[in-house]
């Protein structure tokens, strides 16, 4: 497993905080490639058209990541739609009580995560309301099984148990409009590269 050499930048947090409209918009302003999870790949259309059990989902979303992940160049700016860590948050909603606790958990995920070709050089976790994040989400129709309110509260304390444990990760508050939640995360953005800045499209 070797890191990339640019930066790979992972969009995490519970649904309905903002993850997609944050990786568009650091996509288009600063010219980062932007990938998405599941993939638009035949194995992420298994995983997007079925209804697998925790271990199952688990295990093909790392399958998934291995596989588009091989092929993708390292010397690119990527913004990511979700990540490993979302595997770590919402499968770990069941996996955990196979554990001893948080820390046998995390190394078993931290030991998975091995078969990857390169991980995130930084993760921005978006953290909001849970109600406010189902409401957000409430024009979508019907809920998948993953937007459910206890569940999304508990996945949500599971990417906070993240802070200590992964380096370059950052937690950012998007219970306001978009155009605040846009500039905090240009202000964490700006903090990415040694020189203190990244290409702009404007």
């Amino acid at each position: 497993m070797t890191h990339s050499s640019r930066i790979y930048l992972a969009i995490e947090g519970i649904d309905g905080t903002g993850k997609t409209y944050v990786a568009d918009y650091i996509s288009k302003k600063y010219s980062f490639v932007k990938l998405q999870e599941p993939s638009k790949s035949e194995l992420g259309n298994f995983i997007s058209n079925g209804a697998w059990d925790p271990v199952t989902d688990f295990f093909l979303f790392m399958a998934d990541r291995a596989s588009f992940l091989k092929d993708l160049p390292r010397d690119t700016n990527y913004v990511s739609d979700r990540s490993l860590y979302s595997s770590f948050a919402y499968q770990g909603y069941y996996l955990m009580e196979r554990f001893r606790g948080i820390d046998e958990y995390f190394e078993f995920f931290m030991n998975s995560s091995k078969i990857l070709p390169f991980l995130p050089t930084h993760v921005f976790v978006l953290f909001s309301d849970v109600d406010l994040a189902l409401k957000r989400i409430s024009g979508r129709g019907k809920l998948t099984r993953f937007e459910k309110r206890d569940y999304l509260e508990k996945v949500q304390e599971i990417y906070f148990s993240l802070k200590g444990r992964v380096e370059n990760i950052k937690f950012v508050d998007s219970n306001n409009a978009l155009d605040d939640l846009f500039k905090l995360i240009d202000k964490e953005i700006t903090s990415l590269s040694p020189q203190g800045h990244l290409p702009s499209n404007k």
